[in-house]
């Protein structure tokens, strides 16, 4: 075990060494034009390994796409027209139980709304009527 600890005791220092290097390399600034260089051969190295499709890989590939497509139209179509139905019956049920309702609270306001509209109509056909036999009268001079 004696031997292990100089061992480990050794180590340690030159991983200390090590780590100062590593912070000297930081501490030095790059030269931009330098990494601008290498940024591009490494573009162009990757661009090299790129392995494009023949024309016959494009049309499946281009096939499969279409298809895919149309079925998530399809459906997304189909729960659209589900939901739409479901809305419909979901309003008209509300509808119907708030038109009941208000029939058997006011039953007799509503009565006196349609009295009101049809003694306006009459008023106005009166003034209409008015008018007209006035017209009539000044023309027949």
């Amino acid at each position: 075990m004696a031997k292990d600890n100089k061992a480990e005791k050794e180590t340690k220092p030159a991983k200390a060494e090590k780590n100062s290097k590593k912070a000297d390399k930081k501490k030095k600034k790059n030269n931009p034009f330098k990494s601008i260089a290498a940024f591009f051969k490494s573009t162009n190295a990757e661009r090299k390994k790129v392995v494009w499709p023949n024309a016959k890989e494009t049309i499946k590939n281009a096939a499969i796409v279409l298809v895919v497509t149309l079925v998530v139209g399809v459906a997304i179509y189909g729960i659209d027209s589900l939901l739409t139905l479901g809305m419909k019956q979901v309003k008209s049920l509300a509808d119907s139980t708030t038109v009941s309702a208000e029939a058997d609270d006011s039953a007799d306001s509503d009565a006196d709304i349609v009295d009101d509209d049809t003694a306006e109509s009459t008023t106005a056909d009166t003034t209409t009527a008015a008018e007209t036999t006035t017209a009539e009268s000044t023309t027949a001079e």
